[in-house]
């Protein structure tokens, strides 16, 4: 694990979707900012989808990210839920100052599922549009 100089790349990260917690091997700086770009697909029991996840209003209230969408592409600090936030095919997202406080910040990246629902979750080869791969890079602070 180790933090990204500012304008650094991660080479891509194919995320399975089988872990409550992807490694990223990326550290987190406290304050940094980041841009994440995701591409491919993974599967969902028999649902292939890409890192938008897919809709279903009636399932997203049990999602470790409720009222998320299902199988939507999300990020955390550390192995803390309170500091999830949802990535999709791309965001950018500023680690709080107080990540210096925290024991693990290496940057997990997950499938928003049920919590109990990870064993029908799957990775999709090339043949069907995968791995799930997402880029982060680290980029420049926004002015105040």
């Amino acid at each position: 694990m180790r933090p990204l100089a500012l304008n650094e790349s991660c080479a891509p990260v194919a995320v399975d979707p089988r872990e409550l917690y992807y490694p990223s091997g990326i550290e987190i700086t406290p304050g940094a900012r980041y841009r994440f770009a995701a591409s491919g697909t993974w599967q969902d029991s028999w649902i292939t989808c890409g890192p938008e996840g897919w809709p279903s209003w009636l399932l997203s209230p049990w999602n470790r990210l409720p009222w998320q969408r299902v199988f939507l592409l999300c990020g955390c600090g550390g192995k803390d839920l309170t500091r999830a936030f949802p990535i999709g095919s791309g965001c950018e997202w500023s680690a709080p100052p107080e990540a210096a406080q925290w024991p693990d910040r290496q940057l997990y990246l997950f499938a928003n599922d049920w919590p109990n629902k990870y064993d029908n979750n799957h990775p999709v080869g090339p043949e069907a549009g995968g791995p799930l791969c997402v880029v982060i890079t680290r980029i420049p602070e926004l002015k105040k």
